[in-house]
Formats: C-alpha cells, sequence, structure tokens
C-alpha cells in the first residue's frame, strides 16, 4: 500500500507509538483527522494495519483525502523528532 520509505517512517512512528494527530504538523486538515479518530485510528500503527479498500470505505473518506493521506505519509520523515 504504501512506498519503502514510507513504510519505513511509518514503522518508526508506529513503535514510537506517534498518533494520528501528528499528521497535522504534515497538512491534513484537523477535519481529516477527527475522521480517521472517529474510526478509531488513533495511532499511525492502526493506519499501518488498514488496507486502501478500508480507508475508503469510510464514510466521508474518498480518494481525494486518501491522496491528502498518502501525500503527508509520504513525507511523515520530515517531521521533527522533537515531540
Amino acid at each position: 500500500m504504501f512506498s519503502e520509505k514510507v513504510m519505513n517512517s511509518l514503522e518508526v512512528a508506529a513503535n514510537e507509538k506517534h498518533s494520528i494527530s501528528n499528521l497535522e504538523q504534515l497538512g491534513v486538515s484537523q477535519k481529516l483527522i477527527n475522521l480517521l479518530e472517529s474510526y478509531n485510528v488513533s495511532t499511525i500503527d492502526i493506519l499501518l494495519n488498514m488496507k486502501k479498500e478500508q480507508l475508503l470505505s469510510m464514510e466521508n473518506f474518498g480518494p481525494k483525502q486518501l491522496k491528502i493521506l498518502f501525500q503527508a505519509l509520504s513525507s511523515y520523515d520530515s517531521l521533527d523528532d522533537d515531540y
């Protein structure tokens, strides 16, 4: 589902128990974060275990939100280490 670079970054984030709310630093809107959290996707670890189809099956989560999420995840390794 994700590129190898993104997976490596996300695995580090998951091991460090980073929350979905950290994605706001990458430009993900609070609305999208709230949507994910409303489906109990509260950590990067949970997100790593989801398939594209699962995300798209969420109400109000479509291809546009998927693209935004993937763009943010692809730059995840640019986050500061101090959070």
